[in-house]
């Protein structure tokens, strides 16, 4: 399967401490970002008008996806990717919910059980798979082509394995957990075929008190976008 990648604008946004890790050893991020990085995330997501997020991501986190920081904005719809099982109705994704649902992206294996669990809360929409290539077809098909991925390691490998990301946002976080074997922005079983050529410019850097947020854009996905 093919995609234009000049049919729409994919983004990740992360946060990670000194030395690369994106969780506590506990496997949740709570606590470790400040006011200002909640505020450089919710200026990213206005920038957005849909909002990849995984199952895991939800479960372990709870993350609040409205947009509290920026006036005035419109919050980006959540799409949740779910390959396996269901997640609880109880998560803060469901609350306070204004004109449109968040999306579910499920398999038929699982649709029933997400239709019993989320019926009245989401619109579910059941693709023959769930591989990045698919759901950014699906995605751009709904008519939105502003993405903004903040779905995890896993989550974001796949995409960035597909060469389908324009931009990644990271914030460094001033904390050293030291524990190996912890989550990084990007988790995957296989290095990327050379890695070492597909370049990243950096496009934006700047520090507020003990965080840096940068931005870099994907040199490839650039040219394809501009030519």
């Amino acid at each position: 399967m093919e995609i234009d990648r000049k049919s729409y604008h994919l983004s990740i946004n992360m946060a990670m401490t000194m030395d690369g890790k994106v969780t506590r050893p506990n496997g949740k991020w709570y606590g470790l970002s400040s006011q200002n990085d909640k505020f450089q995330m919710d200026f990213i997501r206005s920038q957005a008008e849909v909002l990849i997020i995984g199952k895991n991501s939800i479960i372990n986190d709870n993350p609040i996806t409205q947009i509290r920081y920026v006036k005035n904005s419109v919050n980006p719809i959540p799409i949740i990717l779910i390959r396996t099982g269901v997640i609880p109705n109880d998560r803060n994704i469901f609350k306070n919910i204004d004109d449109k649902k968040p999306l579910v992206f499920c398999l038929e294996n699982n649709s029933e059980n997400i239709k019993n669990e989320l019926t009245n809360l989401v619109d579910i929409y059941c693709l023959k798979e769930l591989n990045p290539i698919t759901v950014l077809k699906k995605i751009i098909n709904l008519g939105y082509y502003k993405i903004l991925l903040e779905g995890g390691p896993q989550l974001n490998y796949s995409f960035l394995k597909e060469n389908l990301v324009h931009k990644i946002h990271l914030t460094i976080v001033p904390f050293l957990i030291g524990k190996k074997d912890l989550p990084t922005i990007v988790d995957g079983n296989e290095n990327f075929l050379n890695f070492d050529t597909k370049q990243w410019n950096l496009v934006s850097c700047k520090s507020q008190e003990n965080e840096v947020f940068l931005e870099f854009e994907n040199k490839i996905q650039t040219q394809l976008s501009s030519s």
